[in-house]
């Protein structure tokens, strides 16, 4: 699997010539089914990425390395939004105040970011200043003063990242991705396996005390504050854990033989897979039943209106994705099955935006990550080389990440579901199954 480069242009038709020239890039496939089987033939859709600049931050003296950091920072969180095409600044344009509107303009941008540092008054807190420009109408669309905390700061980079996304919600009306944080398994040279935190950046990774060997199924709360797996201990005993990210705090929620895949609802109540002789079923915390009864039930995923939730489960000895009212009814389908084929598929995720749920499926008895309607229509698959699974979705609702492994190693990816780019997040380590937090709130 190989990023797409990203062109320096303001030129759409150039840029795109670059996306579709790099085909082994996970682009969007669309599906058409045939006689139960499954022909899968490449689209790709390109649209219009507005250009942005993104001025060096301005600075009062002694704050130069403040400045150059937080404007390396805000660079790379405009340009991993995929919302814009961040265009190098021409050594022959200088800046202006008032910037030329018209100037800019002419080169290909839409955006111009500008910003400075300098101490509040009286102390030495950094205050930073940004302005987004509006070039095509040739205003000052948005100001504002941010608080930051030391550049030693352990959350330092967050707290600029939450300017990296207000300039995305200026700019676009949508979420921006850089104040999260990604969790995921990563095992060790042992066998055993631990808790990582990591930035969506792939800054600051963190490990989190699990209380066993091993770990399983990280999983986030609605509000990001707090944090959910399972463990393994050496005796073979399953538990669930839940740990509150702001006091640090860990409490035990279940334990057994099978306790595994915990998800919230978004009521904040935490279900999980429990389970029975050879089966399992999906219960609440508490032990209100969500989903049993023939087979195996794993892996809930709950949809942002509450009412909904998908599941995989094996009611026909193959394991498929459906999804049901949380108050009951009907299971829906919405994988493909074939009997007598190798079509089993797991790990769904129901996208933030409720309009599309990823999983992964085999394909050629591989596993790729799909995403589908929540109807079960308009299925495209999305990764083609190696071996793809666990995608999780961002903030946004068309950012993914996922593990995927081939003859090069192990990679956890993440994916622009609609530019088609890819790009890293880790790799050389053995990590996988990641979950994407909700924006966090400060502290966390």
């Amino acid at each position: 699997m190989t990023a797409i480069p990203r062109a320096r242009t303001g030129n759409p038709a150039k840029r795109w010539a670059l996306a579709l020239a790099a085909v082994a890039a996970p682009l969007a496939a669309q599906e058409e089914q045939t006689a139960g089987a499954m022909r899968l033939g490449l689209t790709y859709e390109p649209s219009y990425v507005p250009g942005m600049v993104v001025a060096p931050v301005g600075a009062t003296a002694g704050l130069g390395p403040i400045a150059e950091a937080i404007g390396e920072i805000l660079r790379t969180d405009l340009d991993y939004s995929d919302r814009f095409d961040i265009m190098g600044l021409p050594d022959s344009v200088s800046l202006s105040t008032p910037p030329n509107y018209a100037l800019w303009n002419e080169l290909g941008a839409v955006w111009l970011v500008t910003s400075d540092v300098a101490p509040a008054a009286g102390t030495r807190t950094p205050i930073l200043r940004v302005g987004l420009h509006d070039l095509v109408y040739g205003r000052l669309a948005n100001v504002q003063a941010f608080s930051l905390p030391s550049m030693d700061a352990e959350d330092f980079r967050m707290a600029v990242h939450r300017v990296s996304d207000q300039i995305v919600s200026w700019a676009t009306g949508g979420r921006g991705i850089a104040a999260t944080r990604i969790a995921l398994r990563r095992r060790d040279g042992d066998g055993s396996s631990s808790l990582l935190l990591i930035d969506s950046d792939g800054h600051n990774p963190q490990r989190i005390a699990s209380g066993a060997p091993n770990v399983f199924s990280p999983t986030f709360s609605p509000d990001g504050t707090r944090i959910a797996y399972a463990t393994q201990d050496e005796s073979g005993t399953f538990a669930l854990f839940e740990t509150n990210l702001i006091t640090g705090t860990r409490r035990a929620v279940a334990s057994g033989k099978l306790v595994q895949t915990p998800a919230y609802a978004m009521d904040g109540r935490l279900a999980y897979a429990e389970g029975l002789g050879a089966r399992s079923r999906i219960i609440f915390e508490g032990g209100e039943p969500l989903v049993e009864g023939r087979g195996s039930s794993l892996n809930p995923s709950f949809a942002p209106d509450g009412e909904w939730f998908a599941y995989e489960a094996d009611p026909t000895n193959e394991t498929q994705i459906y999804v049901r009212r949380i108050a009951g009814g009907t299971p829906r389908r919405i994988s493909i099955y074939v009997r007598r084929e190798r079509t089993n598929a797991a790990g769904p995720a129901w996208s933030p935006n409720g309009d599309r749920i990823a999983y992964s499926a085999l394909n050629n008895s591989l596993w790729q990550v799909f995403t589908v309607n929540p109807d079960g229509t308009d299925r495209r698959m999305l990764t083609r080389r190696g071996e793809s699974e666990d995608p999780s979705w961002a903030p946004d609702g068309r950012h993914l990440v996922f593990a995927s492994r081939d003859s090069q190693g192990s990679v956890i990816w993440i994916l622009d579901t609609i530019t088609g780019r890819a790009r890293i997040l880790t790799a050389g380590r053995l990590d996988g199954l990641p979950d994407w937090s909700p924006p966090l709130p400060p502290g966390s």
